[in-house]
């Protein structure tokens, strides 16, 4: 494991050494609009391209210093703010609306940057819900009806007993969500939320070439295993074992807080001790630099 995490140091050490990166925001118009970020390779033409997904009440900036150093690398990147969906009371729409988003910010992306874009190579990092909609963009097919499954079976579950979880149930009535969008060939997944709603044959539809990444954090107090990523590792093609973060909470793939969000936020901020989450990062963008580098070819 040691040897790895220094390979992967130095392999993304020797990609950032290819260039800079340059962050432009701009709107993705639609309904609604949508407040997003672009960080281009400089000198790099036809650069592959991955789409990053917030997790639930997040913003694009949650994720900007990993589309920097894929950026750097020479992977283009960009991220969203998806604020419509918080308000919306169907989760499971807020799902489907969130991989959408994902593909609208792709058309936008494409539009506006000509030849500087391949568009053969596509890829998606999600992070908690944000990996739950990057599963729906790779054809995945997430069943309402494994809620009331889940909660008459299991009624002392977390999710049965919250806001959240009775609005998920009173919605369970709905047909199976899917907004695959073939143009996705790599998903890397961090903390991927809700598995279960794709058990067992919701994960049919991923074609058998998609690359796949998962990690999880070991200790997640909001996302108790085996319902979330250890539920769909087995079901994906290739079957990709979760990198795990031992005693990491959920947030542990947040960049490391500042001053305001750590006083604003205290509970995205907590690290078990000793656990140094600016070094974590480090190694983590270098392991997503490493995986959409051999996924989309760069």
């Amino acid at each position: 494991m040691i040897r790895r995490l220094a390979a992967l140091v130095l392999l993304a050490a020797a990609l950032l050494a290819r260039g800079a990166a340059a962050q432009t925001l701009f709107e993705v118009p639609g309904t609604p609009p949508l407040e997003a970020a672009l960080w281009l390779p400089e000198g790099h033409a036809r650069a592959p391209l991955v789409i990053l997904l917030h997790g639930a009440g997040g913003a694009w900036a949650d994720h900007a210093p990993l589309g920097a150093a894929l950026a750097a690398a020479g992977i283009a990147a960009a991220g969203f703010t998806q604020v419509a969906d918080r308000a919306a009371p169907n989760p499971f729409l807020r799902m489907a609306t969130r991989a959408r988003a994902g593909s609208r910010v792709l058309d936008a992306v494409l539009a506006r940057t000509g030849d500087r874009i391949d568009p053969a190579r596509i890829g998606v990092f999600g992070y908690s819900a944000g990996a739950t909609a990057a599963l729906l963009l790779v054809g995945g097919r997430a069943d309402p009806a494994r809620w009331t499954a889940l909660c008459e079976a299991t009624p002392q579950e977390r999710f049965c007993a919250t806001p959240f979880g009775r609005s998920a149930l009173a919605a369970a009535d709905m047909p199976p969500i899917a907004a695959a969008d073939p143009r996705f060939r790599a998903a890397m997944l961090a903390a991927p939320a809700l598995g279960f709603l794709f058990v067992p044959d919701g994960l049919t539809g991923v074609p058998p070439g998609t690359a796949l990444r998962l990690w999880r954090a070991g200790n997640d107090s909001l996302l108790a295993e085996p319902l979330h990523a250890e539920a769909i590792a087995p079901r994906l093609p290739g079957h990709p074992v979760p990198q795990i973060v031992p005693g990491a909470d959920h947030w542990v793939f947040m960049p490391p807080c500042s001053a305001e969000r750590r006083a604003a936020e205290p509970w995205l901020c907590s690290d078990p001790p000793g656990f140094d989450r600016a070094a974590f990062h480090a190694v983590f963008n270098a392991d997503a630099i490493a995986f959409f580098a051999a996924a989309l070819g760069h």
